[in-house]
């Protein structure tokens, strides 16, 4: 086994516990990372399952499939194959810290487990407000692996609720990160957010947990206190046709954008005047609420675990309880009738993004690596 390094670059993997072929929010966040990382300059390899041909710097473990977990389509790896594919990355790479996202997610993440040789860094983003299913089903499998894992993070307190039922021990919060000033740069408008309308937006997929049918209901009342607004939905999803034929029957404006680019994303934030995020439950942080908040945007959200850790008692954003379409369409018309008052929260939204920038959160998890391997 080669010396830990003490200072200097170090060679990072992150392993990935979703189809890195797919477009998806914990893709997003690994790859963000990766870039965090590499741009202290540290050497970083992504690698998993993948449906499609992956970028440089990207390493595929072997196929995917795909299928619902509880109204959410996941694609993941279950080729036994993956295992030859792990130990040839683990072995060419000669990784100083392996970081395996989600870890007791089938089978990649497994096989890393088993065969890393160097410390392993481990991060936790599910939240089940009902508890996890499959956690105390296969407790005795997974707490052998959970036995390999050196550091264990969580993106919130909800998320280390989740876990830590089942699999006790010492968790660090260390939460979700954004590019801050992607967010915050001016961005040319939406050819589709015309500037003499009020534009109510949504991001993210649209399946039954997130909520956008309340939100398409609460936008019926909108709508007639605000006559020229219109709602915006960007992202897509086994949903869309339930949300569009629901829109259709209220008589409710509404703007499929469709999945849109990394670069086109943050004008879409900027130049909306309330960013809703409605969803029903088990979220356990929301990146889309960063987003909105680095745009300086103020935000109408739900009152579940991840979004009200992160949100309540701090004067950055109006929260509902969950499935209140009411509740939503009094704070929504609220602050589109107060343009100070939107203003001062999407102020103060900009300020607390800074705490979430990845030059901050990539600098915390090279420290943890750091102190991994003085403890080997």
């Amino acid at each position: 086994m080669t010396s830990r390094p003490r200072s200097g670059p170090l060679r990072v993997g992150i392993c990935a516990p979703y189809d890195l072929g797919r477009h998806g929010g914990v893709n997003t966040l690994i790859r963000a990372q990766a870039a965090a990382l590499r741009r202290l300059g540290h050497q970083v390899l992504v690698f998993g399952a993948s449906s499609a041909p992956l970028p440089d710097g990207e390493v595929s473990l072997g196929p995917c499939v795909s299928i619902v977990i509880g109204d959410t389509e996941t694609a993941f790896g279950l080729d036994p194959r993956s295992w030859w594919a792990a130990k040839r990355v683990l072995r060419t790479a000669m990784f100083d810290v392996v970081h395996v996202h989600e870890p007791l997610m089938p089978l990649p993440p497994w096989f890393v487990l088993w065969q890393a040789a160097v410390p392993v860094i481990a991060t936790f983003s599910t939240y089940r407000s009902e508890g996890h299913r499959w956690y105390p089903r296969f407790q005795g499998f997974f707490g052998r692996l959970m036995k390999r894992v050196h550091v264990r993070l969580a993106v919130s307190e909800a998320a280390k609720r989740t876990v830590a039922a089942h699999f006790p021990g010492d968790y660090e919060v260390v939460p979700c990160a954004i590019d801050v000033e992607r967010f915050a740069a001016p961005a040319p408008r939406p050819a589709t957010m015309l500037p003499d309308w009020r534009h109510v937006l949504y991001v993210g997929r649209m399946e039954p947990r997130k909520g956008v049918d309340r939100l398409v209901r609460a936008m019926v009342t909108v709508q007639t206190r605000v006559p020229r607004a219109q709602l915006v939905i960007v992202g897509g999803g086994p949903g869309r046709e339930d949300i569009e034929m629901l829109a259709r029957r209220l008589e409710v404006r509404v703007v499929f954008a469709g999945r849109v680019s990394d670069d086109d994303l943050p004008g879409y934030y900027q130049h909306a005047d309330v960013v809703c995020s409605p969803a029903l439950a088990d979220e356990s942080f929301g990146i889309v609420l960063l987003e909105a908040m680095a745009a300086g945007r103020p935000i109408v959200a739900t009152r579940i675990a991840g979004y009200a850790e992160l949100l309540e008692g701090r004067g950055l954003a109006r929260l509902v309880d969950t499935g209140d379409a009411p509740g939503l369409a009094r704070e929504i018309t609220s602050l589109l009738e107060d343009p100070d008052a939107a203003r001062a929260i999407g102020a103060r939204g900009a300020a607390a993004a800074r705490d979430y920038d990845w030059r901050t959160i990539a600098c915390r998890l090279e420290a943890i690596y750091r102190a991994a391997l003085q403890r080997m």
